[in-house]
């Protein structure tokens, strides 16, 4: 595991951008790095909630209602607690896991495999799931895993750089949604 805290990057950027199109009661964002999406959140919402396995080493992220707990995903709040779960996952696809802020596993999907569980868990009826992804990730077990658990995929934004396409989904239950 890497001591160092992810610097913030063009896909950093690109969904810090696509979080400020929400706002509510409360979000959580599933690894929140070095607390900027967690600091957007923060904009919409009455309380903020980051989770990470370790703190960001700067403060200037804290504010009133903002909490970090530390933990790897979203496995310690209870089911229906969050208006918007957020994640800007590890994504890049890697044999062994050697820094958990950008290995994503195999194929690159399996941390957003687990943390897209628990934010379908965690998220309200009628709330919002916004994931960024990478051309690199497959995406088909992905809407499969949606499909199986009653939610759709919707393409919200998009960032072509020269080595990859970096891509925002919101993911939300399908049907008549009920708070």
């Amino acid at each position: 595991m890497s001591s160092e805290t992810y610097l913030s990057s063009d896909d950093s950027a690109l969904f810090r951008k696509a979080l400020r199109r929400y706002s509510g009661e409360s979000c959580l964002e599933i690894g929140a790095g070095n607390g900027g999406g967690l600091i957007e959140l923060s904009r919409g919402f009455e309380m903020a909630v980051g989770t990470d396995l370790q703190p960001p080493s700067d403060s200037s992220w804290r504010k009133d209602s903002v909490e970090l707990v530390l933990a790897d995903s979203a496995g310690c709040f209870r089911e229906g607690s969050f208006d918007l779960v957020a994640f800007n996952p590890p994504y890049v696809p890697s044999d062994r896991l050697t820094d958990r802020a950008v290995d994503g596993g195999k194929e690159g999907e399996e941390v957003i495999m687990r943390f897209l569980t628990d934010a379908m868990r965690v998220s309200k009826r009628g709330g919002k799931i916004i994931v960024l992804l990478s051309s690199g990730n497959p995406l088909a077990p992905i809407e499969r895993l949606c499909q199986q658990n009653g939610f759709s995929v919707k393409l919200l934004e998009t960032k072509r750089l020269f080595y990859e396409t970096l891509t925002i989904y919101e993911v939300s239950r399908n049907g008549n949604p009920q708070s």
